[in-house]
């Protein structure tokens, strides 16, 4: 485990509905929930690696090791927070990628999420040489893969070919580090870093609806899809992580609002001169209708550069108060990382610190959820 110093516990003006914690989901090792006072109140003894989600029966959806020793995080659990398993899923890992900064490899790399019909949808790597740029949907029962999303499919050829290779010859062109399901037109939201981009597809015939992302580089044909920028000190985002959907905030159906996390690191297109200044969690508004986009909130410009993350990082919205919950999980090149609660006038109701962890064992995303979720229903099973 690592250090961990509360700075800041104001639980009057916190998000804690139904005995919430703060879970860090790390980018390898132990994923843990402290409480208000940082004290550790759960954690898991199977290592886990990016995807730690809460289901909507209140199972986890997990993502491990069959062993903490194996280099690879290759099975999918559905298990309880008890640690009780009701599915496993096992992933070829002849596709794997190696984590940022890490000696472990994955078969399921950034992110997984439950569509409405239970099944699952995961970001994984195809058998090409071009990584993290595909997406399959399994059923949730037999873990059969019915849908493929090759996003080779839907950009341009050139944005992929032209990319340079690693110096193992794989080329990381796209690197999908984020997904969200639509349920009011039934899309999915998808972020890729690589390309500086957040991009709204119709997921039965994967169209694209819109795109936020700086105009450079993009052929004629695509900027139909390009939202346009209004308001003073519009930014589009860099190198950014953890896009969702926020529930209505304005009472209009034309638009809808997206948190992220932007890095701020350039990495294909954007502001090069405010690259590496600041990261910042940001709340856009999109008119979908008018295909017109603005900052609506932002945090994290203000502390400057001791809070820029080249990689990783989270931004989350607490449903009760409406504060922001802000993981700058790769402060100091690694060796910190800040969860930062805010009210929407940029007030500190919680501040923690984490350091001297294990290598690689950063808050890749810092999550809200509850110990004891309505929705959980624990029952005895006699074994067949």
């Amino acid at each position: 485990m690592p250090t961990i110093d509360v700075k800041t516990s104001d639980t009057k003006k916190m998000e804690q509905t139904g005995n919430q914690l703060t879970f860090i989901t790390p980018s390898t090792k132990y994923a843990y929930g402290v409480d208000s006072n940082g004290d550790v109140r759960w954690y898991s003894t199977k290592y886990n690696s990016h995807v730690f989600k809460e289901l909507k029966n209140g199972h986890l959806l997990y993502l491990t090791k069959y062993d903490n020793a194996d280099d690879t995080y290759s099975l999918l659990l559905e298990t309880d927070y008890l640690g009780k398993i009701y599915h496993a899923y096992s992933m070829t890992t002849e596709a794997e990628s190696e984590q940022s900064g890490s000696s472990s490899k994955s078969a399921i790399h950034h992110d997984a999420i439950e569509l409405p019909s239970g099944n699952l949808l995961l970001t994984i790597n195809d058998d090409t040489k071009y990584m993290e740029d595909t997406m399959i949907e399994i059923d949730r029962q037999t873990g059969e893969v019915v849908k493929t999303i090759d996003l080779k499919d839907i950009l341009p050829e050139e944005f992929y070919k032209d990319y340079k290779a690693r110096s193992d010859g794989k080329v990381d062109w796209f690197h999908q580090n984020a997904i969200w399901y639509d349920e009011s037109d039934d899309s999915i939201i998808i972020s890729s870093r690589s390309q500086d981009t957040v991009m709204k597809i119709d997921y039965n015939s994967t169209k694209i609806k819109w795109i936020l992302s700086d105009k450079e580089g993009w052929p004629d044909s695509y900027k139909k899809y390009l939202l346009t920028p209004t308001g003073d000190d519009f930014k589009y985002p860099a190198g950014q992580h953890a896009v969702e959907i926020l529930s209505d905030q304005d009472d209009n159906s034309d638009t809808v609002d997206i948190l992220l996390y932007d890095n701020n690191e350039v990495v294909t297109r954007g502001d090069e001169e405010e690259s590496g200044k600041y990261s910042e969690a940001v709340q856009y508004r999109i008119n979908e209708k008018t295909k017109k986009v603005e900052i609506v909130f932002s945090f994290g410009k203000e502390l400057g550069e001791d809070y820029w993350t080249e990689i990783v990082g989270a931004a989350r919205y607490m449903e009760t108060t409406g504060n922001y919950l802000v993981n700058f999980g790769h402060r100091k090149d690694g060796k910190e990382s800040s969860i930062i609660e805010v009210n929407q006038a940029g007030e500190v109701a919680f501040e923690m610190n984490l350091t001297s962890f294990p290598d690689s064992a950063w808050a890749y995303r810092a999550e809200r959820f509850s110990l004891y979720p309505a929705s959980y229903k624990y029952k005895m099973t006699e074994d067949e």
